[in-house]
């Protein structure tokens, strides 16, 4: 905007085009020093199982080679959790091809810049579907286009492993019993929860807005804060550039890394 002009910024690794591959702003935290960066998955025809990271904050970006997925995709979706990992589903080797769907999920941490399987779907998740971070943590998988004309009706719901402990019972998860209604940059705001000493991390995700294997709202930023009494004492984003204006979901997250539900604000 300040030169009024477009400029290339880096040329990916991937010869080919990633036609209906999907892309993701990884977390923004103090602890990354709020850097953009950017992860591009999947995509082509036949697809490849290939990612790529960029970080947008140096002088002369360039895109490095990410860990290989476990299954090649195209029209797969990719959707932040609440603890920073990014859930990466659906999806198949040709497009539009049931035979070749990719069932299982895989989960992507960024801090160990690996991916881990997840659980598998029950159904194709192709051409004209969709995935949503809802506001209990859980995702929401929808649609798809298994064969042109024909249409998948099921709804799924995937529980990530941080809502169960090792015994597979349900995790006691922390609790927003109230929070600021508005939020202003670089101002600080307070969260009550009955537990405030074992709160390791606060965040705020974007509500998405998911098409054509592309999810354009969702981000996730992490902020800091202090506790006393029965609350959390949390510094807001310092600008639009990390957290443009509007409405965002907030969780915390305890110890053990079990999230709230959110409040959305």
């Amino acid at each position: 905007p300040a030169t009024n002009a477009w400029f290339e910024v880096a040329t990916t690794n991937f010869t080919a085009n990633r036609d209906y591959g999907t892309s993701v702003l990884l977390p923004l935290t103090q602890a990354n020093g709020f850097k953009p960066r950017v992860m591009i998955l999947g995509g082509a025809n036949p697809a490849t199982n290939t990612t790529e990271i960029i970080d947008l904050s140096v002088s002369q970006p360039l895109w490095v080679n990410g860990p290989t997925m476990a299954h090649a995709r195209i029209q797969l979706n990719a959707t932040i959790l609440p603890n920073g990992k990014v859930l990466v589903s659906g999806g198949s080797t040709n497009d539009e091809d049931a035979a070749t769907a990719a069932l299982e999920t895989e989960l992507y941490d960024p801090d160990a810049n690996s991916f881990t399987p997840g659980s598998s779907m029950a159904f194709p998740r192709l051409y004209h579907s969709n995935t949503l971070l809802l506001p209990d943590a859980t995702v929401l998988a929808v649609g798809g286009n298994p064969v042109r004309t024909v249409y998948e009706p099921h709804i799924e719901i995937y529980s990530p492993p941080y809502l169960f402990n090792t015994d597979g019972t349900p995790a006691t998860r922390p609790v927003i019993s109230r929070i600021d209604q508005a939020i202003h940059y670089g101002a600080n705001f307070y969260i009550r929860t009955p537990y405030p000493t074992d709160i390791k991390s606060v965040v705020l995700i974007r509500p998405g807005a998911v098409t054509h294997a592309f999810d354009m709202e969702q981000r996730l930023v992490g902020l800091t804060f202090t506790y006393s009494n029965n609350q959390l004492y949390v510094k807001a984003p310092a600008n639009g550039n990390i957290a443009p204006p509007g409405y965002y979901m907030v969780f915390i997250l305890d110890s053990k890394g079990v999230p709230s539900k959110a409040r959305s604000e």
